[in-house]
């Protein structure tokens, strides 16, 4: 049997007043097509299925469009569970009758894991869950961070190993995974990672969470990825959907074609308003300007050509930002007026007065001191 792992589809996000829900939409049916060519039946989603706890009416209109095709056009049962962006709730609603027609959601701690069972496979689901929901099962337990609390929970559940084993969760697995800026933290101080030798008992775990497709200590614990890019950071990772063989478990990968997507280039400001310099322009657009100078509402006339450029920033800028150091008050007390402008011009430009404009700064402020002393 196979089966596809997705995760973190984030319906309705809205990235800098830009809803991304036509793609999305675009991409969810893509892969119902995808998999009724390939003939899988069977679709896991682990969790963060919205964006915000409270979501646009447009999301659940497209997450029932798409639920309703998997099910009953193209006959695919759905494993879901809830991420940190999604209302248990909301989520939960009909889902004891929803089970029955092969659409099977969980969003709620139990004491014993739910399981979906597949021939000699069982699908464990559980949800994305905080120190503080395990608690309130064992509240005699002395439990502090996410990891001692899932520790704790899995401990007391007990697997049957003449069965095949999948988990499938939302949390942040691995200390050395790869984050994105798209992705809300679950706690301060890194309190939220979780060691991935908790789910060595399990024959494959399909994680959610993390937006960038990856590994987690071995090949049968992974994180698919978010279902497209959401922040510019995340414009190199190769996103795509996993698609499981459970008969060896045996893991491919295959791509989604959105018709947008964020990209993110470099050059100088007139090469960008070149019209051969960028081939696609409808993408959402990230540029940074290699000129040593500000341009003068460089959005505003890129914006001409590249309808959703939706960020500039400038690389001597940043290289500055990154280099730069404060001096101590004493000495900065010490220097003079022109030297304190020279500084300061130095700390924003990157660059030196010249002698022109020293003397332009001169005369100004010689100016200034005379019609101060005059008032």
């Amino acid at each position: 049997m196979k089966f596809v792992h997705i995760g973190d589809l984030h319906l309705g996000k809205v990235i800098h007043q830009y809803s991304l829900l036509d793609i999305q939409r675009e991409l969810l049916f893509e892969l119902l097509t995808y998999m009724d060519e390939q003939d899988i039946r069977l679709l896991v989603i682990a969790g963060d299925v919205y964006d915000r706890l409270i979501p646009s009416q447009e999301a659940v209109n497209l997450l029932d469009d798409f639920l309703s095709q998997a099910l009953l056009t193209y006959h695919i049962q759905v494993l879901m569970i809830s991420g940190n962006h999604d209302s248990r709730d909301r989520l939960h609603f009909a889902s004891s009758i929803l089970s029955k027609n092969g659409l099977h959601i969980e969003t709620y701690l139990k004491e014993n894991m739910a399981f979906v069972e597949y021939g000699k496979t069982r699908f464990y689901l559980l949800p994305f869950v905080k120190p503080s929901q395990v608690k309130m099962l064992y509240p005699d337990q002395d439990m502090h961070d996410y990891q001692s609390a899932l520790s704790f929970y899995l401990s007391k559940q007990s697997l049957d190993y003449d069965y095949q084993n999948i988990l499938v969760t939302h949390q942040f697995v691995g200390h050395s995974s790869v984050t994105s800026e798209s992705e809300v933290p679950l706690s301060v101080g890194g309190s939220e990672i979780i060691d991935a030798s908790l789910f060595d008992d399990f024959d494959y775990v399909a994680l959610g969470h993390l937006h960038a497709p990856q590994k987690v200590k071995r090949e049968t614990m992974r994180y698919s990825g978010s279902l497209m890019c959401y922040s510019f950071d995340e414009v190199n990772q190769k996103k795509s959907i996993v698609i499981v063989d459970t008969d060896d478990l045996s893991i491919t990968t295959h791509e989604l074609h959105p018709r947008q997507t964020l990209k993110k280039y470099q050059g100088t400001f007139a090469q960008f308003m070149q019209n051969d310099f960028i081939e696609k322009k409808d993408d959402f657009l990230a540029f940074e300007l290699l000129d040593e100078t500000i341009v003068p509402h460089a959005i505003e006339q890129l914006r001409v050509l590249y309808p959703h450029l939706l960020q500039i920033t400038y690389q001597y800028l940043m290289k500055h930002n990154q280099t730069s150091s404060f001096q101590p008050i004493q000495s900065i007390q010490q220097m003079d007026t022109l030297s304190l402008f020279e500084q300061f011009y130095q700390d924003v430009k990157s660059q030196k007065l010249n002698d022109l404009q020293k003397d332009v700064v001169k005369t100004l402020l010689e100016k200034a001191g005379e019609e101060s002393e005059n008032y």
